[in-house]
């Protein structure tokens, strides 16, 4: 295949409880723990590159990838092989960084939801958002101690009640160096979503506790799982471009589900990849998950998302963030990257496409701060 994405749980565990997530929103399952052992990973990062030209490999899913003791020699595995390796933390805690940082990842994104502790511990359940702040000054001052290459990005997960804390969290994560993007947060597991358009699929039941945390969502999960249905006949881009794994090295039907009784379909290193792709593609519920439209949902590929959301919130915040503005730059994000999909892809080297996105994050900051002067 030319491009591929593999997303790996290198351990089994979340040292959180975040209430949109399976680990903290499912209580009568827990996934297998345990850690990756760094030759199983080398056994995977070879066979990778044997079947596809392109390709980048994380090391999250559902799991903390900082609870794994070894996480500097994973992603010195995946670097020194020349594959852009992506971290993806809660940052609540931060053991080996120099270590880390001295591995260079390509990307490391920290996932947050608020300012203040009781704006983001309401959604990054367990969490401490002083640990986070300070985590994250430690972590830029190592960047720039070992020199380190990593993009630093800072994802916010909007809900209706945080979007007052947004600016506070981008100003401060942009004096530390780094990059900020607003997401509308999203409600997972894909059991549990489909539960709410009435198929029932496992046994993970909607809880009321979930439908509060729906409730707080900006943009509203029954009116974006209806929009989506239309988009049924797109293709899924984590069917047919990207594969989840578990630290065993076993594949699971995608990213979205989380069941791993029911949805375990192999091991990665036992079956060719075209034979991997055909036992996903043919697995019913992935048909069940495309006739509703929640991989467009899940995906962030419902074209009037943005609509939905701004529709849903209240207007004096979307005018304190200036929705409609970043909304633009969205769309001119999304228009450059078909443009470098059509064009450039297979011109530019390996990480090109990443370090053209920072770049453009990096415009969109500058006019962002003018307009922001403007306005005041």
């Amino acid at each position: 295949m030319d491009k591929f994405d593999i997303d790996i749980d290198i351990g089994g565990a979340c040292n959180l409880r975040c209430p949109s997530c399976p680990q903290g929103n499912v209580k009568e399952y827990r996934l297998p723990h345990g850690f990756m052992a760094p030759e199983l990973l080398e056994r995977i990062v070879a066979k990778a590159r044997s079947e596809c030209r392109e390709l980048n490999i994380s090391l999250y899913n559902w799991a903390e990838p900082l609870l794994h003791p070894r996480l500097p020699e994973l992603i010195r595995i995946v670097q020194d092989a020349g594959i852009p390796c992506r971290l993806s933390s809660n940052l609540n805690i931060l053991p080996n960084l120099d270590a880390i940082m001295a591995a260079n990842p390509a990307n490391w994104r920290i996932s947050n939801s608020g300012f203040s502790q009781e704006v983001y511990g309401r959604t990054h359940r367990g969490g401490h958002i002083e640990k986070v702040k300070k985590h994250m000054q430690e972590l830029a001052a190592a960047k720039k101690r070992h020199q380190a290459a990593t993009r630093i990005y800072v994802y916010y997960h909007r809900y209706r009640h945080n979007l007052r804390e947004e600016p506070l969290m981008r100003d401060f994560a942009t004096s530390l160096g780094f990059y900020f993007h607003g997401v509308w947060a999203l409600f997972f597991p894909l059991e549990k979503i489909l539960s709410c358009v009435g198929q029932e699929v496992g046994d993970f039941l909607l809880t009321e506790e979930d439908r509060m945390l729906i409730d707080s969502l900006a943009l509203p999960l029954p009116t974006a799982l209806a929009a989506a249905r239309q988009y049924e006949s797109r293709p899924c881009r984590l069917r047919e471009d990207e594969i989840s794994l578990d630290f065993q090295g076993n594949f699971t039907l995608c990213c979205g589900v989380y069941d791993a009784r029911k949805y375990t379909l192999g091991n990665y290193l036992d079956l060719p990849l075209d034979e991997i792709q055909r036992l996903r593609q043919r697995h019913p519920l992935c048909r069940l998950c495309m006739r509703q439209g929640a991989h467009a949902y899940i995906t962030y590929g419902i074209d009037e998302m943005d609509e939905l959301a701004l529709a849903n919130v209240d207007p004096a915040d979307a005018k304190f963030l200036d929705l409609d503005y970043d909304m633009a730059w969205e769309r001119w994000a999304h228009r450059l990257g078909k443009l470098y999909d059509r064009f450039l892809a297979g011109l530019l080297p390996a990480g090109q496409k990443e370090a053209l996105a920072a770049r453009f994050l990096r415009v969109q900051r500058s006019f962002r701060s003018i307009r922001r002067k403007g306005r005041s």
